[in-house]
């Protein structure tokens, strides 16, 4: 009876390949937080942009100045939100690209491992098949000899 494929690194690769799924979540959860970042500028520079129609469409005296002084500080202070953020992004995009490295070399780690396993039951194969054949050919040389003598 032939053997079954033993594979010693087996763990190992369960190793690298959770470790492959985790460095893909933290690269998931980054990209998803830029995403949110981008969706919120995009948010806050649509209201700017309502600000400003407010603006124009009253600048035939519907408001008084302190209500413009408010928008216009309304509208400063959403343009500083949107710069803070870009600037949040800009250090996100950087983390990103750390978590990105670490997933592609922890693909490269987990598959080191694959490509050994494959080797490895390639030859478990061709050695299973040769002693399958060893086997047969022994088995043919008994039934000869057997048909011969008798």
């Amino acid at each position: 009876m032939a053997k079954r494929f033993h594979f010693p690194l087996e763990t190992l690769l369960r190793v690298r390949e959770v470790r492959e799924r985790e460095a893909k979540r933290k690269v998931g959860l980054k990209q998803a937080e830029i995403a949110r970042l981008d969706q919120l500028n995009r948010q806050t520079a649509e209201e700017i942009f309502a600000r400003q129609d407010i603006l124009r469409q009253h600048q035939r005296g519907t408001l008084t100045p302190n209500d413009i002084v408010r928008e216009q500080a309304w509208i400063a202070y959403l343009r500083r939100t949107i710069f803070q953020r870009q600037a949040q992004r800009a250090g996100l995009v950087k983390e990103l690209e750390v978590l990105q490295e670490a997933l592609r070399q922890a693909r490269v780690q987990k598959r080191i491992i694959e490509k050994l396993r494959e080797r490895r039951w390639d030859e478990y194969v061709k050695d299973r098949k040769r002693r399958e054949q060893a086997e047969s050919d022994e088995l043919a040389q008994q039934l000869h000899v057997y048909g011969i003598a008798n």
